[in-house]
Parts: structure tokens; C-alpha cells; sequence
């Protein structure tokens, strides 16, 4: 073999590539096809794309910040991080943080039902909300007028990055590596809809029209457009409205004049997945003023009513979907979606009621504000000391991590899933950006929260989390509960209505344009207003 080429297997697969010696571990994952989590995007920060060497290990020495970001048991059992290490000899690894959609917590449900059908329409159609984080596609019979089924996968660009920021420095990397983005995902949505039309005994030829609604960054992947632009200052996109294009130019297979419609952006960091949510709830067509606020790995608010509307982005969602946070993980199996007090202890509660595994974006917003209710956080987000926590029920709980960091046990010494000091801070980062969002919006409307007739919350963390820990941490505003619903996925049923009625897919395009978008980092006082909001 040539001395300057490597093969590294991956295990548990078994799939083997072959590389240059020096190459990124991660590099040698993409050419195997091999999903390893990325949720920080390579920056070696979140610790949560880890592998495991032994005997055979291919990887170069581990460097400091692998030592700074490992616990020391970890260093000892062999872990590394895909994003730091390189391949220097053959050897083999064992992938600990994969990607898989098994076992996610997927929204996939409407919260009104479709009733503009346009008359002429036949064969199958298919509308898509494709979320940063996860992807569904609804099946419709549009000459019977009925939605079939759906299905939901976990979007495999995940394994380049959790959130837009590093999909765009991925994407923007090479042509390849935007080929890349573009065909994991496009290949899963196109074998995604062989299995629809499989399981309701229809052909894939049947399907004669795609409509999709995504964040701006989304829609520029998905159609192999590059979102660098986007990354940078003033943050314009390609493209607002993609023209309407053939699913083969893509490689989708359905039938072979069956055409794909985007919905369209307002800005580079307000999308399709937005305008499907106004549109489908009418704000734009509202008496009283509506606030939407979608807080996923993007976080987007819109206010207005007829007289208006107006909308902004703030970077909330890394910390909610678990980057950055130390246990923290997306809403599957395992994850503590629930925090309460029950009897004067400490309660959880899991998704799918299994054995705690880390801490989702619901259960960490719950765990902050029960404690900072029971007084173990003060408003400034500090923990309490362990050494002078007088209160028996939290101090047999609190503790310090190896490097001195306050911690505080949230289950129990058998599973420990700890919330640390540092978790608190980068909520209070995240709540004080949307905090500022919805000020900004209500001053933008003209009216104090009082002046909001609806608070429309949208998304899976949105139709999750419970409304007083949402409330108490800042992300909605604390007004009447009963003017506060969930409104489910409201980009899913956006981009249905726009498949289902031709009407509504022209009138998205009059919802965009009268979306007024404030760029939020512009404004001259802004860091003065994050700073002040990150306060509990």
C-alpha cells in the first residue's frame, strides 16, 4: 500500500475509507458516508462528536483541546473527537455520537385542517417542512382532497453542523462540499418518498408536485444554491423566491415533469418556513395584533396584524437544541424533557420514559427555572455556592465539577446528568437575544405585551416547553395565559395549504413582501438592551 495513504474502518459498520495521511478524521467520515454528531460544526468545543480508539488506533497524539473539552475518564478509555483528531496510520475507530433519526421526538402535527383545494388538481403532491434540525414530508391526494400520511426523518445535514452557521461555513468550503449538503439530504427526502408511496400502494410517478417551505439557509442547500452570503455582513441571500424547477434536476424521483415550489424568504435569516406559518394563521389578515414567536435551532418572532408586519432572527436555538449545552442533547429517547418539584424533591421526566441520557431544550429551561424559583440561582444566573447552600433538599445536590465549575445533579448518582454553571450562562445568552427580538417587535408594533391579542408559539420546543418556565425565562411575553396556544407546525401546514391551492401559494409571495425585516445587530443600541436582558 502506499505509504502516504491510510484506511481507517469505522465500526460499529464496518465501513472503511481510504485517505491521505494527515486528513481530519471527519473528512475520512464524509468519504464513508459515516454520520458523526457535529453540533458545535467542527469547532472543537460541544465534545459531542466523540469516537473511540483501541489497540488499532489510526489517530495522531490528543491535543489540548481535545484534554480541555474530554473528562479525564474519557481521555483514558480512548475518546477523541472526530473534529480535532487526524488519521496518521490504518487502524480502526468506533463511532460513540452518531447521527440516526431513531428514537426523535419529530412534530409533525396541524393545528387547523385544509380546506382551499384548487379545483383541477390531480395526482399525489407532497409538501415539505424542511427544519434545521428535522424534516417531514406529507403525502396528499389532491384530486380527493385528503392527506394520506406523513413521514419525519432527523435532517442528515445534521452530521455538518447543528445550526445555519455551520452548514454555511461547511457549504461554503468547497463546490464539493456544497454538493455534498445538497445530496444527503435530497437523497434521503427522495427515498423518504418511495416509502410513502410504497405503504399507501401508489406509484412514486404519481406525484406530480413538491412544495417546500425551509429557513432561508435551507432552501439555498436544498436546491444547491451556496448560502455564504448569507454568513456575512449585510447577510443577503441568492435568492428570496426560487423559481419553481423539475424534481430530477435534483435528483428526486417522482413523476417526470413533476415540479418542485419553494416558498419564499424575506431575508437571509427569516424564511419560507416563517411566511408558511403567517400565512397559514392569516396574521396578515388580523384585526388584532398577533405575535409568532418559533423558537427552534433558529429562533424568529413576527408581530403585526392588517395594518402590518414586521419580523427579526436572533441566534437563540444552539443552546435549546443541546450544542454548547454540557448533557445537553436533542428531544429523543432518553432525554429530560420535564423538571418539577413534586413533594419537596426534584423531579424529571424522560421522553419515552427511558433512562436519562442528557437534557433537551424543555427540560433545560424547566431545570433553570425551578431552581431559580426554589432561590438556588439568583436573577444574575450565579448558582449558590455548595459550601453556603443552607437548603437540605438542593445542597446534597450541588457539587463542583473537576475543573471547580458549580454543577447540580438533576437525577441521580447511577445516571448523572448534571446542569452546570456554564448551561445557565448560555440560556441567559439565548432567552436575553429573544427577549431583545420581542421588545424590539412590540416597540416596532407600536404596543406594550398588554396590546397582543394572540401569542402564537410554534415548532416542537415552542409546543413543549412548559408556558411558565417559558414565561419566566423571558422567551414569551407574560400576558393572559389563555391568549397564549401552540399552533404546532405551522410551516408544515403553510407549505400543505400552498400544495393544496394554488391561490395560497401566490398569496405567500404578498405575505413576504409584507414582512418588514429589522436586522436586530444593527441597531445602535442593541448590546446595551442584550446585556440588560440576560438578567432572569
Amino acid at each position: 500500500m502506499d505509504e502516504t495513504m491510510c484506511e481507517v474502518k469505522f465500526l460499529p459498520g464496518g465501513v472503511t475509507a481510504r485517505v491521505a495521511a494527515g486528513t481530519p478524521l471527519t473528512e475520512a467520515a464524509d468519504a464513508a458516508d459515516v454520520r458523526i454528531g457535529r453540533h458545535c460544526g467542527g469547532a472543537g468545543v460541544c465534545g459531542k462528536c466523540r469516537v473511540k480508539t483501541g489497540a488499532d488506533d489510526p489517530l495522531s497524539p490528543i491535543g489540548e483541546t481535545e484534554k480541555n473539552v474530554l473528562s479525564e475518564a474519557d481521555v483514558k478509555a480512548g475518546m477523541r473527537l472526530s473534529c480535532c483528531a487526524r488519521v496518521v496510520r490504518s487502524g480502526s475507530v468506533t463511532v460513540v455520537d452518531r447521527v440516526e433519526s431513531k428514537g426523535h421526538s419529530i412534530l409533525e402535527g396541524f393545528s387547523d385542517e385544509i380546506s382551499d383545494w384548487s379545483p383541477d388538481a390531480h395526482g399525489y403532491g407532497v409538501s415539505v417542512d424542511i427544519g434545521t434540525t428535522t424534516v417531514v414530508c406529507y403525502l396528499f391526494d389532491l384530486e380527493g382532497r385528503r392527506e394520506l400520511d406523513k413521514i419525519s426523518f432527523l435532517n442528515p445535514q445534521v452530521a455538518y453542523g447543528d445550526d445555519v452557521i455551520s452548514r454555511i461555513a461547511y457549504s461554503s468550503a468547497s463546490p464539493e462540499a456544497l454538493a455534498k449538503i445538497q445530496s444527503v439530504l435530497t437523497e434521503e427526502m427522495d427515498k423518504s418518498l418511495g416509502a410513502l408511496a410504497e405503504r399507501n400502494n401508489i406509484k412514486k410517478t404519481g406525484i406530480t408536485e413538491i412544495v417546500i417551505a425551509g429557513n432561508t439557509v435551507m432552501e439555498h442547500l436544498f436546491a444547491g444554491v451556496s448560502p455564504e452570503s448569507i454568513g456575512r455582513s449585510p447577510y443577503n441571500p441568492q435568492f428570496l423566491l426560487y423559481p419553481p424547477f423539475k424534481a430530477s434536476e435534483i435528483g428526486i424521483h417522482i413523476n417526470e415533469n413533476g415540479v418542485i415550489k419553494m416558498l419564499p424568504n424575506v431575508a437571509g435569516y427569516v424564511g419560507a418556513d416563517i411566511v408558511a406559518g403567517v400565512a397559514a394563521l392569516s396574521m396578515e389578515k388580523a384585526e388584532g395584533v398577533k405575535l409568532l414567536v418559533d423558537i427552534g435551532t433558529n429562533n424568529e418572532i413576527v408581530i403585526g396584524s392588517r395594518e402590518g408586519l414586521f419580523c427579526c432572527a436572533t441566534a437563540a436555538g444552539p443552546a435549546f437544541e443541546g450544542a454548547r449545552i454540557q448533557y445537553g442533547m436533542r428531544a429523543s429517547v432518553g432525554a429530560i424533557e420535564k423538571i418539577y418539584m413534586q413533594d419537596g424533591e426534584l423531579r424529571y421526566k424522560t421522553i419515552g420514559d427511558a433512562k436519562p441520557v442528557g437534557l433537551c431544550g424543555s427540560g433545560l429551561i424547566d431545570a433553570i427555572m425551578v431552581v431559580l424559583r426554589e432561590g438556588v440561582i439568583e436573577p444574575s444566573g450565579r448558582f449558590t455556592a455548595p459550601e453556603k447552600c443552607e437548603d437540605p433538599r438542593f445542597a446534597k445536590r450541588l457539587c463542583r465539577n473537576a475543573n471547580g465549575m458549580v454543577q447540580l445533579l438533576l437525577t441521580d448518582e447511577e445516571n448523572p446528568i448534571y446542569l452546570t454553571q456554564k448551561d445557565i450562562r448560555e440560556v441567559q445568552l439565548a432567552a436575553g437575544a429573544v427577549k431583545v427580538g420581542t421588545e424590539v417587535m412590540l416597540e416596532r408594533a407600536g404596543i406594550t405585551k398588554d396590546g397582543i391579542s394572540e401569542v402564537y408559539l410554534a415548532g416542537a420546543f415552542g409546543n413543549n416547553i412548559d408556558i411558565e418556565s417559558a414565561i419566566a425565562a423571558g422567551l414569551i411575553p407574560d400576558i393572559d395565559r389563555a391568549r397564549i396556544r401552540g399552533v404546532k407546525n405551522s410551516s408544515g401546514l403553510g407549505a400543505s395549504l400552498a400544495l393544496a391551492s394554488a391561490e395560497f401559494y401566490e398569496r405567500t409571495k404578498d405575505v413576504s413582501e409584507k414582512m418588514k425585516y429589522v436586522e436586530l445587530s444593527s441597531l445602535p443600541d442593541f448590546q446595551k438592551r442584550f446585556v440588560k436582558a440576560m438578567a432572569f
